[in-house]
């Protein structure tokens, strides 16, 4: 975290940082929903979710570092990730996340696994598209 942080701080005073994680719908196939493997989807994993916007956009890149230091890993049953709809939430959510009106806006994204494409939530009944608006609940989390 702090690599990141140091190297945008050392590119200019003019930036604001935050942080989102994804790891995919929380239904079954993308995630086993057994009572079990809900509650523990793997050793000290938090609970499965779509997309978390844990630190919304400021200039205080302590604050940065120390969220995502703090923070740990989740996990889902299928290899593709949410990271499609992370990002969607990411850019279009633009109150929760902070993003000022003329800003330039860059997401960096860091992943282990490839992501959904469009139709692998036909398996669940999803066959509408994404409708391109912020679904951010009062905790910040994707609902």
């Amino acid at each position: 975290a702090s690599d990141i942080s140091n190297a945008i701080v050392g590119l200019t005073s003019n930036y604001r940082l935050g942080y989102g994680s994804f790891v995919d719908k929380p239904m079954m196939p993308f995630v086993l929903t057994d009572a079990e493997k809900v509650l523990f989807p793997c050793m000290g994993c938090k609970l499965p979710y779509a997309f978390l916007n844990s630190l919304p956009l400021s200039d205080n890149a302590a604050n940065f570092n120390a969220t995502i230091n703090a923070d740990t890993i989740s996990g889902n049953f299928d290899t593709p990730e949410g990271t499609l709809d992370a990002m969607v939430q990411a850019a279009v959510c633009k109150t929760q996340i902070g993003w000022r009106s003329n800003a330039r806006r860059v997401l960096l994204v860091a992943t282990d696994a490839r992501s959904h494409v469009a139709g692998d939530g036909k398996v669940l009944g999803i066959i509408r598209q994404n409708d391109g608006k912020c679904h951010l609940d009062s905790n910040n989390f994707y609902s």
